[in-house]
């Protein structure tokens, strides 16, 4: 006699991930994997949903999130759960809080903090891959975490902050630090080549851990080196270093950025499709915003984070770097939207929490003072952790990368929890990426059908991953799974009020075990980090 199931969903609109048509069904769930999949399951089950009318797919996979930034302050993740999220890759744009080297514990934290890492209190407590999965898998997280090595923690490890071209002894070190974490189950590297110190890597040093990468059979992702007026160029390094180093590539969150390069979203698309023809394995993910995020200290031009936090905060204080300073400040803002575009999401100090929300347009008329003057008081009174959103994409091309079949979606979020999380200003994509594509470009726009914009959820990133036993219903594969109503499904996170969860989603289900459950959370955190080869 077969074993009961845990559940059964009767009469659900399968849509399984590979970008086919849907098909009625019912699915059953046994043992945390896909049992069955079959017209009518006459099976016991301690579950059985009515589904008809609902969507059943594959559990999202956010290929580009950074919620390993913040599952220390908020472990449940639940703005991801509200979008059907149960698998994220995290170590996104050269950021990981591992590997720690022995003496540089200081500059990896603080370089972390800048980015908005939120890390346990006192020294790091880990040191390498394993030892992070052991902390973080203590937090009972919300959502399955795939990780990546971010090359700025490994150049941290070999040589500081330092910008210079990496010794061989130096590279050496990386490429044993890299292929240690690979053998530990990290899924592949990130390079943040917009931000120091993965700025100052050359091609040869890329290429050189790229290679590491492929000869583990991993995937290279990348924040490539400009994404406004030197779009192209960094494009072709990032096809260039995924030919000569014969490794998958992934352009992170890809865009047209600031008022110079409105419309070269189908440009950048094409320079990808003519990759691919000269056999590069290259890819990219978008978040379907005409704003980024990132930290204010992006429009700080790169000779001044040279040696870290510390000496970033000595030249901003210096008066005879300031004019120069304040120029290149302000060419960087113009090359954006300006300082009218720049919204700052918060602040740490009491006496400027009142600029969370505002731009920098508004902190400078506070302060009557030119703007880029106002980024750099900014910066220094908050010791350069000021995290800001850019209103400056177009919105044709927003929609003109996420029509593209080869573009998976990532929302570049945080995992966060709406109730602890209000009072900081915030991108909405921590809340609404997914259902934002399913409602506002399927439903209203019609960009995309919804098997497509599914398979660009789902199938996709896990092939892109390597992953094989997610990202489609299948008989055998592990039943992370969401149930949501296509009619109703949307994001309701807005600039103006971020920390709004998103609604439609019915059921979610991660390893088989009821996170969702009729649009409440149960209060089981079933996730756990996936690592590769285990």
């Amino acid at each position: 006699m077969a074993t009961s199931l845990s559940h059964i969903f009767r009469g659900v609109i399968v849509i399984d991930g590979s970008g086919a048509p849907p098909f009625r069904a019912d699915v059953g769930i046994g043992s945390g994997i896909v049992a069955a999949v079959a017209p009518r399951i006459d099976r016991l089950a301690d579950e059985v949903v009515d589904a008809d009318g609902l969507v059943l797919a594959p559990g999202f996979i956010d290929i580009h999130g950074h919620s390993d930034l913040s599952l220390f302050r908020y472990p449940g993740a639940e703005s991801k759960l509200f979008q059907g999220v149960t698998l994220e890759v995290c170590g996104n744009c050269g950021l990981s809080a591992f590997p720690v080297l022995p003496g540089r514990e200081t500059e990896l934290s603080g370089y972390l903090a800048v980015h908005e890492y939120s890390l346990p209190p006192g020294p790091i407590p880990w040191t390498d891959l394993s030892s992070y999965v052991a902390h973080m898998e203590a937090l009972r997280p919300g959502i399955n975490l795939a990780l990546l090595v971010g090359h700025a923690a490994l150049r941290i490890g070999a040589m500081g902050l330092d910008d210079r071209t990496a010794s061989p002894s130096e590279l050496a070190h990386m490429q044993q630090q890299l292929a240690s974490a690979l053998d530990q189950g990290a899924w592949g590297m990130s390079t943040g080549l917009i931000y120091p110190p993965g700025s100052y890597a050359g091609r040869d040093e890329l290429v050189s851990l790229a290679t590491t990468v492929a000869l583990h059979g991993g995937l290279c992702t990348s924040h490539i080196r400009g994404e406004g007026d030197g779009l192209m160029e960094a494009l072709d390094e990032a096809v260039e270093i995924a030919l000569s180093a014969g490794v998958r590539m992934q352009v992170s969150h890809l865009k047209a950025l600031g008022r110079n390069n409105r419309g070269k979203g189908s440009d950048a698309l094409d320079r990808l499709a003519t990759a691919r023809q000269r056999g590069a394995d290259i890819g990219a993910d978008q978040y379907p915003y005409a704003a980024s995020a990132t930290s204010l200290t992006a429009v700080v031009p790169q000779w001044a984070h040279a040696g870290g936090v510390r000496a970033l905060l000595n030249r901003l204080a210096d008066p005879l770097l300031k004019e120069r300073l304040v120029a290149e400040i302000t060419v960087e803002m113009e090359k954006r939207e300006g300082a009218a575009g720049i919204m700052i999401s918060s602040c740490r100090s009491e006496g400027n929490r009142k600029f969370a929300g505002r731009t920098i347009e508004a902190l400078a008329a506070a302060w009557e003072c030119p703007a880029g003057e106002a980024v750099i008081r900014l910066l220094a009174e908050e010791r350069a952790e000021v995290p800001a959103v850019f209103f400056s994409m177009a919105e044709e091309d927003v929609r003109a990368i996420l029509a593209d079949p080869t573009i998976a979606v990532g929302s570049d979020g945080h995992g966060l929890n709406a109730a602890e999380a209000v009072g900081d200003a915030t991108h909405p994509r921590s809340y609404g990426c997914f259902p934002r594509v399913l409602g506002r470009y399927v439903r209203e726009q019609g960009v995309l059908d919804l098997p497509a914009a599914i398979h660009k959820m789902t199938g996709l990133p896990a092939s892109r991953l390597g992953i094989a036993d997610r990202g489609f219903v299948r008989e055998g594969n592990v039943a992370d799974l969401v149930l949501f109503d296509p009619s109703v499904i949307a994001d309701r996170a807005d600039y103006a009020d971020p920390h709004r969860y998103s609604t439609g989603i019915s059921h979610l289900l991660i390893a088989g075990k009821p996170v969702i459950r009729d649009g409440s959370l149960t209060g089981i955190r079933a996730g756990r980090v996936v690592r590769r080869g285990r």
